[in-house]
């Protein structure tokens, strides 16, 4: 039985090689395609976040379950927002 955690830890290493494939795609298409990929992944497991892990934070550890919530949430923004600037330069060669 695996934990949360390495469920975790999955998204983040798939996460990182959708990322990746945006950053080395040889074309818009292929950059196009691995941002669909990479924008589902990380919905789905942003919402898993929210579903448990966040909840089980806050329930278990109280206010500092919520600070290091907030403070993931943060992350994921920036990564979102990382991604789109990226994604912007990309196109831009083409």
């Amino acid at each position: 039985m695996s934990r949360i955690s390495d469920a975790i830890k999955k998204d983040h290493r798939e996460l990182e090689q959708y990322y990746n494939n945006i950053i080395n795609a040889k074309d818009s298409d292929e950059a196009t395609r691995w941002q669909n990929q990479f924008t589902w992944e990380l919905a789905r497991h942003s919402i898993g976040e929210e579903l448990i892990v966040y909840p089980g934070f806050e329930r278990l550890l109280g206010q500092q379950g919520k600070q290091m919530a907030d403070k993931d949430r943060a992350d994921h923004q920036t990564v979102c927002h990382h991604i789109i600037s990226k994604r912007i330069n990309f196109f831009y060669r083409y």
